[in-house]
């Protein structure tokens, strides 16, 4: 029943942003702006798109190869198209992550490796977007964003990395395995065990650690491109540095699982975020519109590999 719950407050949520800035923006104004898009922009989103789905894909492996599990490129690309796709109807990229563990697992990989492995990408990913996103507001934001937003940031950025390097400390690693553990039913406390120290091994690869960092540090500037051209789709123009300012604060925003699929949230957050740099409310929804359209065209030939994570397959394994 709370599972339900829910999902149908989730609906309800997204439902409601909508209608609020469809209202907002009138929805003649946004028809107006989308028979006007630039298909030529919308193209280099796409494809960008592709790339983005690539170099995640390749992050993705190579934390799974320091755990020695050496799979193919092609395997993870359809695996992670695949997810996404499926994905894109779950109200948190939570959901993505259980899609692509799940696949591994069926396919006879240890769950230990591959729940660790998936975990930290998805985990490192959320920490890099809020340092990336604080370190632009401090060196970008002036006074353009209110207080209150550039203050909240910057805290739950603190806190989230305060957290991470507390959970290094021995001691702390020690008080958790022995104060926290024994609450957990005892038919997971041992695999939540396992998972923690696989996780925690990566902590002993720094020169992956590093590496993996500037990936992702490539990631944000691919999505940046990304927004970028969805911006000149829509016949508008914002420079790239005011980009770097807000569109890591709506990627923030985003990881709030309270919507389905990002809708509703995402268009506020546009409308919201675009309007400090004088972008009218009917093309910030546009923009919104044009950006989901095209990220889920990027996934739609996961619809051909969704054999890969329903359906139970060997390991694909390099030589």
């Amino acid at each position: 029943m709370g599972i339900f719950a829910s999902r149908w407050f989730r609906l309800a949520v997204s439902l409601g942003l909508l209608t609020a800035v469809v209202w907002l923006a009138d929805w003649r104004s946004i028809w107006s702006v989308l028979r006007e898009v630039d298909g030529r922009w919308v193209w280099c989103a796409f494809m960008l798109g592709l790339l983005d789905r690539a170099v995640l894909t390749y992050r993705w492996q190579v934390l799974l190869d320091v755990r020695g599990l050496d799979l193919r490129f092609a395997k993870l690309l359809r695996l992670q198209l695949a997810a996404n796709l499926l994905g894109s109807f779950l109200p948190s990229s939570l959901g993505v992550d259980a899609i692509r563990i799940a696949a591994l697992c069926r396919s006879g990989l240890p769950a230990t490796e591959v729940v660790a492995t998936t975990l930290l990408d998805r985990a490192s990913i959320v920490v890099g977007t809020l340092v990336f996103g604080s370190i632009t507001m401090l060196a970008l934001a002036g006074t353009r964003l209110p207080a209150n937003l550039f203050l909240s940031v910057l805290l739950a950025t603190g806190a989230v990395v305060a957290v991470c390097l507390v959970a290094l400390l021995p001691g702390v690693r020690k008080w958790g395995g022995a104060s926290l553990l024994p609450w957990l039913p005892a038919r997971i406390r041992d695999r939540v065990a396992e998972v923690a120290r696989a996780t925690l091994a990566y902590r002993h690869e720094p020169a992956k650690l590093l590496w993996i960092s500037a990936v992702t540090v490539a990631i944000f500037m691919i999505r940046l491109c990304f927004a970028k051209m969805v911006v000149l789709a829509c016949g508008a123009d914002v420079a790239f540095m005011d980009l770097m300012l807000v569109i890591p604060i709506l990627w923030i925003v985003m990881m709030l699982p309270i919507t389905v699929g990002g809708i509703g949230l995402q268009e506020a957050g546009y409308v919201a975020l675009m309007g400090v740099f004088g972008i009218t409310p009917a093309i910030a929804v546009s923009m919104s519109i044009i950006e989901h359209v095209v990220n889920r065209a990027v996934s739609l030939p996961g619809a051909f590999f969704l054999g890969d994570v329903i359906g139970a397959t060997s390991p694909d394994a390099s030589p």
